[in-house]
């Protein structure tokens, strides 16, 4: 199969090796949670690829571990049922509806498509493997302008799955870049220079 799928690509691995390339492998982290898969967040739980919970070094994916992922699942599901009142935190009343402006603008998918490619291309440049106080410092202003932009829109347009993905696309590069550029030691899979 894969033999195949390399001649699909016109690369003959009997005659030349695999090409290979860095990817977004590197980038580590998770939700903190504590022993019992609670995040600092009240009533919000994490458990399995998304969680961080220490167990494993800096340069492990968030919670890869088979084992880790089904004792954090166990134990926060147990926290869970111990802990729940049947109360809810809020009254659906309690939430005001989405108010849309008297205009609303249309959503252009070449436009999101390319703020897209801008965040990616910011991120894999600057934010990507080798690091520099330079790079994070230029991608921090960089997407902190699409992220203007971007809730400029957000806040116009209609309220569709593309431009709520790209609100929180846009919002998360900023956040990691602002952590990078806040952490001044190489450890794991940051590597700043």
């Amino acid at each position: 199969m894969i033999y195949q799928r390399c001649l699909d690509f016109d690369i003959d691995i009997q005659k030349v090796p695999i090409p290979v390339v860095p990817a977004a492998h590197y980038s580590c982290g998770g939700v903190q949670v504590d022993t019992w898969g609670k995040t600092s967040l009240k009533c919000l739980y994490a458990a399995g690829e998304v969680a961080a919970t220490g167990l494993h070094g800096a340069n492990r994916l968030a919670s890869t571990s088979l084992l880790e992922g089904l004792v954090w699942g166990i134990r926060a599901a147990k926290d869970i049922a111990a802990n729940f009142n049947g109360n809810k935190p809020y009254k659906e009343s309690d939430i005001p509806p989405w108010q849309f402006p008297e205009r609303i603008e249309e959503v252009d998918p070449a436009l999101i498509h390319q703020d897209w490619v801008s965040i990616k291309s910011t991120m894999w440049n600057y934010v990507g493997i080798i690091r520099t106080v330079r790079r994070l410092e230029r991608a921090w202003a960089d997407i902190g302008y699409l992220k203007n932009r971007i809730d400029d829109f957000y806040r116009r347009a209609q309220l569709v799955p593309m431009v709520i993905d790209l609100r929180n696309g846009v919002r998360t590069a900023r956040i990691v870049a602002e952590a990078a550029l806040k952490n001044n030691v190489s450890r794991g899979a940051h590597f700043i220079r």
